[in-house]
């Protein structure tokens, strides 16, 4: 019999607190009158991650491991993760417990209740420092940049209905904001508010590099507001020089002495142009990187094995992609 509820996580080099996140979630899920499985991506772990969830497996049948070939990124586990989920709900976190296990009867309920997509909505973090001033920075102007209207303040925990699942399994794009996904194909939507806890052991996995890249996919793939700011500078900046020619043009005309020193000024006007021009090719090179993305078709992921159950009625698989 398929589950009903599907809990889904990508893990990278989680060995110290794997069993702790799978125990946690067993120990909810089994207080839940509602079949369901735990599908485990393993996105290239190097340590004993799979290992310790393979031996899981021996008391706990609802988990479910999917091994990929390599390590392809947080956003690609994730779509993973949805593509091997057999629930007809399913709920999506990650495996360090700053995503709280016991959110999830709230999250179900809200989709019983009709609801077929329900954020978990952070409202404080327990990040500290630079990373955290980050991710308020930019949660605060996310939405002022970005062409579509996405909830601030969300992340990948969420709940999506299996329609909706379905609908974002259909879409191809390789480089994927995920929180904006859930919102783009519509549905009905709710929040189950909570605040996002520490890691329970071991260090983030999200290096500043992959944020700041994570952010990137965010804006650029739900706006054109960056390059048209950037058209607006440019324009600006073309009327200002042309007003200003004009000016000396009209001055020279009549008589007036033109000539004056400046070597400064005019390196800082140079220097302030290039560095624009440089931003810009810089940025419509981001774009277009992107469609080179797009335009290759290589599989967001590449599956080495799976194993599930024979409960359930799926099989091992070997080097499947999607």
């Amino acid at each position: 019999m398929n589950p009903i509820i599907s809990i889904v996580s990508p893990v990278y080099n989680e060995e110290e607190g794997i069993l702790s996140f799978i125990q946690e979630v067993t120990r909810v899920m089994r207080n839940q009158s509602l079949t369901w499985e735990l599908v485990l991506v393993n996105d290239g772990s190097s340590d004993r991650t799979l290992d310790i969830i393979e031996g899981s497996r021996q008391t706990i049948p609802e988990i479910v491991w999917v091994d990929l070939s390599r390590n392809f990124g947080h956003q690609s586990a994730v779509t993973a993760a949805i593509a091997h989920a057999q629930g007809n709900a399913i709920v999506i976190m990650d495996a360090d417990l700053q995503d709280p296990p016991g959110l999830i009867p709230q999250l179900i309920s809200s989709w019983q209740q009709g609801n077929q997509v329900v954020f978990a909505r952070r409202t404080d973090r327990a990040e500290s420092g630079l990373r955290r001033l980050g991710f308020n920075l930019f949660h605060k102007f996310f939405r002022y940049v970005i062409s579509f209207p996405i909830p601030a303040n969300v992340g990948v925990f969420c709940l999506l209905d299996r329609d909706v699942a379905e609908q974002i399994k259909q879409l191809p794009e390789r480089n994927r904001f995920m929180p904006g996904l859930y919102s783009w194909v519509g549905f009905s939507q709710g929040f189950v508010d909570y605040e996002r806890d520490d890691r329970i052991a071991g260090v983030p996995k999200q290096t500043f590099i992959r944020l700041v890249k994570y952010a990137a996919d965010g804006v650029l793939s739900f706006s054109y507001k960056p390059i048209r700011f950037l058209g607006g500078v440019g324009l600006f900046t073309a009327f200002i020089a042309f007003t200003t020619a004009a000016y000396f043009s009209v001055k020279r005309l009549l008589g007036y002495e033109v000539a004056f020193t400046g070597f400064t000024t005019i390196v800082i006007l140079i220097s302030l142009l290039g560095g624009l021009i440089l931003l810009a090719i810089a940025l419509v090179g981001e774009y277009i990187a992107r469609i080179y993305d797009e335009v290759k078709k290589r599989p967001n992921f590449i599956v080495k094995s799976t194993s599930r159950s024979p409960a359930s009625g799926a099989i091992r698989s070997f080097c499947t992609k999607h």
